[in-house]
């Protein structure tokens, strides 16, 4: 008998064991830039080397809230005839989601900000807008 009981608790310790959730995730949170136009980060978006001018990327990130609004720092590192600066720019709007379809009304800050962009969630960890791919 203690064996048939020994073998039911050590059963029902097992169906319960883990800590995967089977919740839906939620389009809200912050991802993390992993790669844009399909290079990892850091990577350049700009070089002139006949004027010594280069803008790379270091970083960013994207948060989406339940409130409908987002906020997206980016980091970048410029050089202007050979003087390198930093340079950082946060972005901040709201958005609607259709489905996965995300669409996003950046507001125009007289800089780097500004316009419309679309994005998509593959339901998980994933979020693209254009050839920015973040994940979180």
């Amino acid at each position: 008998m203690r064996r048939l009981a020994s073998i039911l608790l050590i059963l029902v310790a097992a169906a319960c064991g883990g800590d995967k959730s089977t919740a839906p995730k939620r389009l809200e949170g912050t991802y993390t830039m992993s790669t844009i136009n399909g290079a990892s980060l850091p990577t350049i978006l700009y070089d002139d080397p006949a004027n010594g001018q280069r803008a790379e990327i270091l970083s960013g990130s994207m948060s989406l809230g339940a409130d409908g609004k987002f906020t997206a720092p980016w980091s970048f590192r410029i050089t202007d005839n050979g003087v390198v600066s930093p340079y950082s720019e946060t972005c901040t709007g709201t958005f609607t989601r259709t489905g996965n379809h995300v669409v996003m009304d950046e507001t125009d800050n007289g800089g780097f900000c500004g316009g419309q962009f679309d994005g998509d969630w593959d339901g998980s960890d994933t979020f693209t807008e254009g050839n920015v791919v973040y994940r979180r």
